[in-house]
């Protein structure tokens, strides 16, 4: 064989072995970027510029670097293909970076939240490696980065769901002392009421209407009261739901009162219920739990004053499946001129412990409870809202078209009934 056969088959062999590792760098599922010892970003794989959210000629190459990625890299890895990544926020700090070039560490591992093009977020691990060349000098640095978006919310999730657990425990242990309170309170007034109906109070009848009024309030606000306990027996698992059917109007139209007082007089509350005879099954205690969340929300987001409507209709829901029939379904829609809320608060608005409010002024816990008993029904909930434009929460559920034909109704007389029989 001739020097130039052997030149040749060195050469192929070289192209042969660069379109490989260029497929390998191309191809990976995880994000790669090489770059210069001192952080320059030189060049970054097609994963790392979908991760950041650029496209395959977001850069034009100087001359200078183009050179430097020639000298620093073995052939194939050099190209005009590049990723504008800003190193002090993409590579580790230079501490650490400087423990890599002197051989003090193998790798540097890290796990932040990164930005991309548009300005959204997403969470990575990142481990940053030393290439050497032919003398065994560091040359240029390796960086990985797979996507722990995914991930870190799972871990957020489980940390909720810890909290969720101890203050179920804590639930439990309070709830039934609050409760006996509570029965005292009720109980007077009960007693109060029936006092006032039985006295005489000669050309006093106007005052003991409005005293029986207010104990009605009073009564009313324990009753509250004690829905709240209910919310944590039920996150503690000691007591049950128990639905059965119910009209919505009557809900809201009995709750109205309790509202106006609640909110203030700064704020105006305007009803139209128009739900009729339609029946939805669910618990009343839960139904006045969802209408105090959603309005009481509503107030907190127009502290300098506004208007909060209240309406129910009959409408019809879009069928699930090719074949399925519209649904009918009962909408109770909560609408405010507040604050409104921006896209990134109404992706989180659900999640338990979340809220936008001071300390002291929100738990997180209220529109998560209302959404778990929304589902728990069979019903949905949207949401419309921008930034200074205020917000409409529309919660939806099932008409319970006849009572005989309900599976779920007769669960739970069936459940209520075995309970009695014991």
């Amino acid at each position: 064989m001739n020097v130039v056969t052997q030149f040749r088959a060195a050469r192929e062999h070289d192209e042969d072995r660069a379109a490989r590792f260029r497929a390998l760098f191309e191809g990976a599922a995880v994000g790669i970027a090489v770059c210069q010892c001192d952080g320059c970003v030189l060049e970054a794989n097609s994963a790392l510029r979908r991760m950041f959210g650029y496209g395959p000629s977001e850069q034009q190459d100087s001359q200078e670097t183009r050179g430097a990625r020639t000298r620093a890299f073995p052939p194939g890895v050099g190209g005009d293909l590049g990723c504008r990544l800003d190193p002090e926020a993409f590579l580790p700090d230079r501490s650490e970076l400087d423990e890599l070039l002197r051989g003090e560490r193998a790798s540097v591992e890290i796990e932040k939240c990164f930005r991309r093009q548009d300005g959204s977020d997403f969470w990575g691990h990142l481990t940053v490696s030393l290439g050497c060349d032919a003398r065994r000098q560091p040359a240029f640095l390796i960086a990985m980065l797979a996507d722990a978006t995914e991930r870190h919310r799972v871990e957020e999730h489980l940390r909720d769901a810890e909290k969720m657990e101890v203050i179920g425990r804590m639930a439990g242990g309070i709830a039934h002392d609050f409760n006996n309170l509570l029965t005292g309170v009720l109980l007077y007034c009960d007693l109060l009421s029936a006092g006032l109906e039985n006295a005489h109070l000669e050309g006093l009848g106007p005052v003991r209407s409005g005293l029986s009024q207010q104990v009605q309030e009073v009564r009313m606000a324990g009753e509250q009261g004690a829905a709240l306990t209910r919310q944590l027996l039920l996150i503690a698992r000691k007591q049950t739901e128990e639905p059965r059917p119910i009209r919505l109007d009557e809900i809201v139209a009995s709750t109205e009162d309790l509202l106006r007082r609640l909110i203030g007089e700064h704020i105006e509350l305007a009803a139209v219920l128009d739900a009729g005879a339609a029946l939805v099954l669910a618990d009343p205690v839960q139904l006045r739990q969802i209408l105090l969340n959603l309005v009481l929300n509503a107030r907190d987001a127009m502290p300098g004053g506004g208007s909060i409507q209240l309406s129910t209709h009959v409408v019809q829901l879009p069928g699930e499946g090719d074949f399925a029939k519209p649904r009918r379904a009962v909408s109770l829609v909560v609408k405010d001129n507040g604050c409104g809320m921006d896209a990134e608060t109404r992706a989180r608005m659900f999640e338990p412990l979340f809220t936008t409010k001071g300390p002291g002024k929100g738990t997180g816990f209220g529109l998560a409870t209302v959404q778990r008993i929304v589902s728990e029904v069979g019903g949905t909930i949207e949401v419309e809202s921008e930034p200074e434009q205020g917000t409409s929460i529309s919660v939806f559920f099932p008409v319970v078209e006849t009572l005989a034909a309900s599976p779920s109704i007769a669960k739970a007389q069936g459940t209520r009934a075995t309970s009695s029989g014991s």
